[in-house]
């Protein structure tokens, strides 16, 4: 990705910061001289199972949570009485600018924001009697995968009416979760999703109490920090289904490039929506 500037803000937008890749703007008052932790680094392959036709193990690849290290040049406007305090306080102020202590990293070329990821500030480090003003912020982000900040949306017009599904993700380098609604158009007793027709490897299986009606919605995430799956009843109840998840379920993810998924239930229902965010090991 090429990289011309990185901004630091609150998760509502109230404040923010900019800082300024190091060779794209000299002036800037804020100047990014070198950034560590933006790099794929300790991708860790965690086993949940094996293949139930091929018998291979399955592997979700990780991350630990990661600290990003910016170190970065203070450059106030002298002619306006600004001081380095001045600028260095700003940055100060978002380690608690809200009772979450959540702020967004976004990396953008340009005015265009090509992935961005949340994080804390836990330590500013102040070099006070160098030659030149700087000092070094570190952000920690449990969730260590980039992503993008607007969701690729699917329109419902280009979704098939049997299988498979055809899910493509050109531009992103991390597998990912995506979400979907879809409304019955016929009595439903259960809701399977698999990588096969016939002899799937993995499948995600609701079975509710009750079979899901006519006109009833199914809405489900596995989106990271966000795995969710609950029944929109046409008389206008939600109920959170996670507890008729089977045991055996595996949460299906997009991975980049082609992904063929199979919906034993196609037939008995309509697209409402598909979405999902690009992510990215690494800037």
């Amino acid at each position: 990705m090429r990289l011309s500037s990185v901004v630091l803000s609150t998760s509502d937008l109230s404040e923010e910061i900019t800082f300024a890749v190091q060779e794209q703007d000299p002036l800037h008052r804020y100047l990014i001289r070198a950034m560590v932790g933006i790099d794929a680094e300790d991708i860790i392959p965690k086993f949940y199972g094996f293949g139930a036709t091929s018998g291979k193990k399955m592997y979700e690849y990780t991350k630990k949570p990661i600290d990003i290290v910016m170190r970065v040049s203070l450059n106030p406007v002298f002619h306006v009485n600004e001081s380095v305090s001045e600028i260095r306080d700003a940055i100060y102020r978002l380690i608690s600018a809200n009772r979450f202590g959540e702020l967004t990293l976004q990396f953008k070329d340009g005015s265009s924001i090509v992935s961005a990821i949340k994080g804390s500030i836990t330590k500013m480090e102040v070099p006070y009697f160098t030659k030149t003003p700087e000092l070094q912020v570190t952000i920690n982000c449990p969730d260590p995968i980039f992503r993008s900040i607007q969701p690729i949306n699917i329109p419902p017009a280009e979704l098939p009416s049997t299988n498979p599904v055809k899910l493509t993700d050109q531009s992103s380098t991390a597998p990912h979760g995506f979400t979907f609604k879809v409304k019955f158009t016929a009595t439903t007793t259960t809701f399977v999703i698999q990588d096969d027709p016939t002899t799937p490897d993995w499948k995600f299986q609701v079975t509710p109490s009750t079979s899901f009606l006519t006109n009833d919605e199914l809405h489900f995430s596995s989106e990271f920090g966000n795995k969710r799956v609950f029944w929109n009843k046409a008389v206008g109840t939600d109920i959170e289904l996670m507890d008729k998840v089977t045991s055996d379920s595996v949460w299906p993810q997009v991975f980049p490039g082609l992904n063929d998924l199979y919906f034993l239930q196609i037939a008995n229902f309509d697209w409402l929506e598909v979405k999902h965010y690009s992510a990215y090991w690494g800037i």
